[in-house]
Order: C-alpha cells, then sequence, then structure tokens
C-alpha cells in the first residue's frame, strides 16, 4: 500500500489507527472540523472514542460533548469495555459533559453559551460532539431556528481552532442544506452495509480540506481493542523500487523447470490455471516443498482446503508439512470464502509475508478470492494490487485458479488478469487410447524464452511429476488429441 505524505505545513492529528492515518494522508489536519456522518450502529462513537483518547495519551486536552442521543454515563460504561479507554484519563485530560439537559432547558443559544464557557475554562485541543444532528432535531424555532444554532456552534468551534468532530446521522438532502456540512473542513461517512448473509462496515472520506487521502470506501471491523482498518488496496504508484535480475527459482518439478528454462523469475507472479483435480494445489504445494528443502520459507494461504487437510494429503507423497511449519520454513494460513472481505485477506496476507520473511508464496484459489468482491471489476484491481506488491519485496508467488471446462476448447478463467501476472501455466486433462491423462503447458513468461511443447504430468507416491512432452499427437489442448 502506498503512504502520502501530508505538506511541510499542515499538522496532522493522529486518529489512533495506523491505517486510517494512512488512508487520510497522515490524519485529521489540526485545528479542522469534520462531520462523522453515519446511521446508527456504524460506529462513529467508538471512532471518535478511540481518536480522543489517542489525543489524551498525547497530553492533549479533549471535551466529548454528549446532546440527546446518549447520555455521558451510558456512552462510559461501553466504552469502557474497549482496549484504548482510560479510566485514569478521565476528568484529568478527558472531560465529558452533557448538553442534554441544557439544550431542553436553555434552547439552542443556551447550548451555545455552555460550550462557549467549557471552552474557555478548558482550553481544550480536541472536541467531540455526538450527536451534532440532535441539536436540530430539539430546536422548537424550526428548521431556521436549528440552523442559526448549529451556525452559531460551528463557527465558534472553528474560531476556538480546536481539532473537531461532529457526530450525526443525516439524510442525504440533510446533507445538501445544513451548516455544518458548508463550514466543514472534512465530511466522513460510514456504512454498515449488508452483504450477502453478513454485514461489512466501510469508511469514506468524501472531504478533507488540504489533503491527497485514498479516496474510496475502506472496510473495517470494530474488535475489544477499537476498529481495525483494511485500506482499499491499490498497486504502487510512481516508479518502482524494483530491480531486475535474471535468477530463476526452481519449482522442484524438473520437467517444467525445463519448460521455463531454470524455473520460475524470480520476483514474478504465476498465474496457474486448470480444471477441477487437475493438479493445482499439488503442483503449487510442490514450489513450496522445493523451497523449505532450499530454506527459502513459504506461505500457503488456501480458501478452500483447510492445513489439517493439507498435511494429511501430502503426507501421501512423503511431505512432512508439520515438519516444516515446526522450523519455520512452512506457514499454512486458512480463509473461509463464505464471508471473505478481499480488502483484509489482502492487507492480512501482505502482514504475514513481511512478518515470516518468505520468498515463495501460493494463494489458492483466486477464484474463491473472486467469492469475496461484491463488484466483479475489483478483482482485476486487487490481483494487479497484489501482484505489484509482491514483486516489490521480490517474492516469487502462484495464484491458482480454477477453468470452468475441463475438456474441449480451452477458456481461461483468469484472462481478465493474464495480463497482469507476469507468467501463465496451463494444466489439461487430455485423452489418449480410451484413458485420461494430465497435460502440462508454459504459455507466458513474460520476458524470458520458455518451452512450447505440451508435457505430461503424472502423480506417483513422490507427487507430481512432469514427464515428457506429447509426441506424434496433434489437438492435445482440445482434450481429443489425434494422430
Amino acid at each position: 500500500m502506498d503512504r502520502i505524505e501530508p505538506p511541510a505545513d499542515l499538522t496532522r492529528v493522529s486518529t489512533g489507527v495506523h491505517e486510517l492515518d494512512i488512508v487520510m494522508g497522515g490524519g485529521v489536519p489540526e485545528h479542522s472540523t469534520t462531520v462523522l456522518a453515519g446511521d446508527p450502529g456504524t460506529g462513529k462513537t467508538i471512532l471518535a472514542m478511540q481518536m480522543l483518547f489517542q489525543q489524551a495519551r498525547a497530553g492533549k486536552r479533549c471535551i466529548y460533548f454528549t446532546t440527546l442521543s446518549e447520555p455521558s454515563l451510558k456512552i462510559i460504561r461501553y466504552m469502557r469495555l474497549f482496549g484504548f479507554f482510560d479510566e485514569d484519563l478521565v476528568g484529568r485530560s478527558v472531560s465529558f459533559v452533557d448538553l442534554g439537559t441544557v439544550l431542553m432547558s436553555e434552547g439552542g443559544m443556551g447550548a451555545v453559551a455552555a460550550i462557549e464557557a467549557r471552552l474557555e475554562s478548558v482550553q481544550p485541543d480536541f472536541v467531540v460532539i455526538d450527536s451534532f444532528k440532535a441539536i436540530h432535531d430539539v430546536i422548537e424555532s424550526g428548521p431556521a431556528g436549528s440552523r442559526r444554532v448549529a451556525y452559531e456552534i460551528s463557527v465558534l468551534l472553528a474560531a476556538w481552532g480546536a481539532t473537531t468532530l461532529l457526530l450525526g446521522e443525516y439524510t442525504e438532502r440533510e446533507r445538501a442544506g445544513l451548516p455544518e456540512f458548508a463550514i466543514a473542513d472534512g465530511i466522513i461517512q460510514v456504512w454498515n452495509q449488508p452483504y450477502g448473509l453478513t454485514r461489512l462496515r466501510a469508511l469514506e472520506i468524501e472531504k478533507l480540506r488540504g489533503v491527497e487521502y485514498i479516496p474510496g470506501r475502506h472496510f473495517f471491523e470494530i474488535s475489544d481493542s477499537g476498529l481495525t482498518f483494511y485500506p482499499r488496496l491499490r498497486g504502487v504508484r510512481g516508479q518502482s523500487s524494483e530491480v531486475w535480475t535474471p535468477a530463476k527459482v526452481p519449482t522442484g518439478l524438473t520437467g517444467l523447470d525445463e519448460l521455463l528454462r531454470g524455473g520460475l523469475p524470480s520476483g514474478s507472479t504465476t498465474l496457474l490455471e486448470g480444471g477441477t483435480g487437475s493438479g493445482k494445489s499439488s503442483l503449487a504445494m510442490k514450489f513450496l516443498v522445493e523451497g523449505a528443502r532450499r530454506g527459502e520459507p513459504g506461505l500457503h494461504f488456501g480458501l478452500e482446503e483447510r492445513p489439517v487437510q493439507l498435511r494429511g494429503v501430502t503426507l501421501g507423497f512423503g511431505w512432512d508439512l508439520a515438519d516444516f511449519e515446526a522450523r519455520g520454513l512452512l506457514r499454512l494460513q486458512y480463509t473461509s470464502p463464505v464471508e471473505l472481505n478481499a480488502d483484509q485477506f489482502v492487507a492480512e496476507a501482505i502482514g504475514a509475508i513481511r512478518s515470516t520473511r518468505a520468498r515463495r508464496v501460493v494463494f489458492d484459489s483466486s477464484t474463491s478470492l473472486a467469492l469475496g468482491l461484491e463488484i466483479g471489476g475489483r478483482y482485476r484491481e486487487l490481483i494487479y494490487a497484489l501482484a505489484t506488491h509482491l514483486r516489490e519485496e521480490g517474492i516469487t508467488a502462484i495464484i491458482t485458479a480454477e477453468t470452468p471446462r475441463l475438456f474441449g476448447n480451452t477458456q481461461l478463467t483468469g484472462a481478465a488478469v493474464s495480463s497482469i501476472v507476469d507468467n501463465v501455466i496451463l494444466l489439461r486433462y487430455v485423452e489418449v487410447d480410451n484413458r485420461l491423462e494430465h497435460a502440462i503447458s508454459v504459455l507466458k513468461v513474460r520476458g524470458f524464452e520458455h518451452g512450447t511443447e505440451l508435457r505430461r504430468m503424472t502423480f506417483g507416491s513422490d507427487g507430481p511429476t512432469v514427464g515428457p512432452p506429447f509426441t506424434g499427437l496433434q489437438g492435445v489442448l482440445t482434450g481429443s488429441p489425434h494422430d
């Protein structure tokens, strides 16, 4: 993921969430006013509170104003459940002020006076009003009166210079006409949207004055430690730091290495396509086993077979994956494709690659990874970003994909990304003398010459073996070769 450097003359306030700071180009601009909008249950209060305690721990004075949405005592009771909440800071660096009573008894201008008095006495650096939208709902003088009160508070906070968050549940029509949106330096929208049988939380920055932020929706989760963000993955922009190298990485299959003229190019990404049962997973695992035998750490990201299944199946080939795992030469990581968040999966994968210093990586399979994409076009975007990051890290990777046809004319499911990956290897079933055989061919190796013949592939007690070419036959790729 690319990091955005803030302008030298614009100081940033950390959100307390590293990944969100990256999305925001370094954090919230100091002295700015930002509207944080979203429906109930989207995580607005938790995010605001996490940011507030981050500032309090940094020695900043903070005020959390509550209005009519939830009283302070109720908010504190639930926020205590989160790891970022620090009881020792409450009453010292953090002040909770309930404006609900003032709003009900003295009206909107009474609330303005109360806010101003508290600002002068505390002199805060960071201010939250939750919910600012509720001020509009309680003012009895109608829309014009509520707008005036909101305007007065917005101007007061902006003039004071504290970094301010205004929380609320706003409709599209309200967003277009209420004064806080016109005055705000930033507008952030959060969602808790249905996705299949589950729901996904997302955040999008719609406006952040003076900041180059990462646009689009960014998914996040809520846990007892607070919010964890998975920024929308993008390809690295600008000049690449990668250095071209002619080195080859052996696959462990002699016949395939002969086709590849020594192995896969170091730092390249290979799309390994084939029908169900064609040997994709076995060939990919052989690639990792070969690396482990050479002392090169490997990672297997599975979305179909669980680690216990992989260990059991590969023991039949004489591969002791558990031994490699115990020696730190292999990690098997499983993710269920049923509730897959693709951005989260790729972000965690990149983190795991860096923490284990893996040199060989397998993703099995991209077909299941695509199930985690709500929009089909994001498949190509994510594969591009993933391949770019792997290349930047010098990782040699294999991504498997399942073809829809077992026989007949070849149809690549990865056709949409075949131009993105560096290499393409195809596995096929063919009928020879009234029996099924396996065939393997190399369709593409970027920047290198490779063999073009179709070779037989067999499976024995020691796993897959790539044998000699098919000779004296034509039309092998159609599945029905002839003399």
